[in-house]
């Protein structure tokens, strides 16, 4: 039996129909079944009358059903999923922009979809070593405050975001432009790999859709929409990064930007939209305190591998996903989560009253680093040991 979604699932898949073509038509047709038995002169009263012929026959033949399901098919063989706005693993702040995906493809961990904090950096491609060093290190950082960490798979500052969350030991997710099976930059294979595997890919082109250049500004809604606010490192007067800030801004999303040289015409973007009112970043605490309400109480956002639960990695720790993720404060096993707290979420949860506290006074009465008691923090509300009452204040969970 072909479903509404399997019709919608079809049409997302097609190489020659763009997603706006696509929602146009389902808001005319009232469905994407409707679109599917449409014919051509039909089609024409909405698009080009070339394209309305090609799309009808696309769409025409007895054995449209049977395509369905092939198409179903090669997508769970191939190991690639698929969302819809109406899933409850569709991410809610992306839901919140006019024009957000009805489908969304994907390979790798869809749970990363509803972490509750994702900051998106974008920059050049051409970037400079400063503006690499620059987007790894603040990716870095912040992945290991919990923070997911999206970009655009694309060579120069989105390689350097990615890798610089993974070297984080955090999450990262890739927003393509082309099929979730089209590996685009090709020199970028074993990032893909990688990502397939331990992190999450997504796209709103379905299989075989190769690098069509007006992709790409589409997919960058996708980038800022998923994220509280966009970090824009490197960019020249007229780029793509641009567009994604813009993006962010028409989305109420908050905007960053790394400061350059005056003279590179790498950092003219960059440098006018701080000119502009956007934040100019040099630490990640500006970012984290628009986030979770924190203050720069701290500056220590080093690693401390004594704070790692027994047994766990660090990079587990450190992204927040060491799986005691059970709520009432027990594990799988029936055992109390308070045992297998590690020795910087202990401090943590003794500090931490009945009463709501701000995240400053728990840094300072604590004595560890910012971002590993956000890092902490998140782990704990997880287990259902501790609540945010409001952005920035904490207390122990009511039982």
């Amino acid at each position: 039996m072909i479903t509404e979604r399997d019709y919608l699932l079809y049409l997302a898949g097609l190489n020659e129909i763009g997603t706006v073509s696509m929602s146009t038509l389902i808001d005319y047709f009232g469905s994407a079944e409707a679109v599917c038995k449409a014919d051509t002169e039909e089609f024409k009263l909405l698009i080009a009358g070339s394209m309305a012929e090609k799309l009808s026959q696309l769409l025409s033949g007895e054995d449209i059903e049977e395509r369905i399901c092939s198409y179903k098919e090669r997508m769970e063989r191939e190991g690639f999923g698929y969302i819809m706005l109406e899933d409850p693993e569709y991410p809610d702040r992306l839901k919140e922009i006019a024009d957000a995906p009805r489908v969304l493809f994907y390979k790798g961990r869809i749970d990363i979809l509803k972490a509750p904090y994702m900051i998106a950096m974008v920059g050049s491609r051409q970037a400079t070593e400063y503006g690499r060093e620059a987007a790894k290190l603040l990716a870095s950082e912040l992945a290991k405050a919990g923070v997911v960490i999206v970009s655009g798979l694309a060579y120069g500052i989105d390689t350097a975001s990615h890798k610089g969350a993974i070297r984080g030991g955090g999450r990262t997710i890739g927003v393509s432009g082309c099929g979730i099976n089209y590996i685009y930059p090709k020199g970028n294979e074993l990032l893909y790999r990688k990502m397939y595997d331990e992190h999450l890919i997504i796209s709103e082109n379905g299989l075989d859709v190769p690098s069509f250049a007006y992709n790409f500004p589409l997919r960058n809604r996708i980038i800022s929409g998923l994220c509280q606010g966009t970090v824009v490192i490197e960019a020249r007067e007229k780029s793509g990064s641009l567009i994604t800030a813009d993006q962010a801004l028409l989305q109420g999303r908050n905007i960053y930007a790394v400061p350059g040289r005056i003279n590179d015409p790498l950092s003219a973007g960059t440098n006018r939209l701080i000119r502009d009112g956007a934040t100019l970043v040099d630490k990640i605490d500006i970012i984290l305190e628009d986030l979770m309400g924190v203050s720069e109480v701290n500056n220590d956002t080093s690693y401390n591998k004594s704070n790692c639960p027994a047994g766990s990695s660090d990079a587990s720790y450190q992204a927040g996903t060491n799986g005691y993720n059970y709520p009432g404060g027990r594990t799988s096993d029936g055992r109390n989560v308070l045992s297998r707290l590690s020795a910087g979420e202990e401090e943590i949860y003794k500090v931490i009253t009945n009463e709501p506290q701000f995240i400053d006074d728990i840094v300072r009465a604590s004595g560890i680093g910012l971002a590993m008691c956000i890092a902490g923090l998140i782990n704990l509300k997880r287990n259902g040991l501790v609540t945010e009452v409001e952005r920035g204040y904490y207390r122990r969970t009511m039982r």
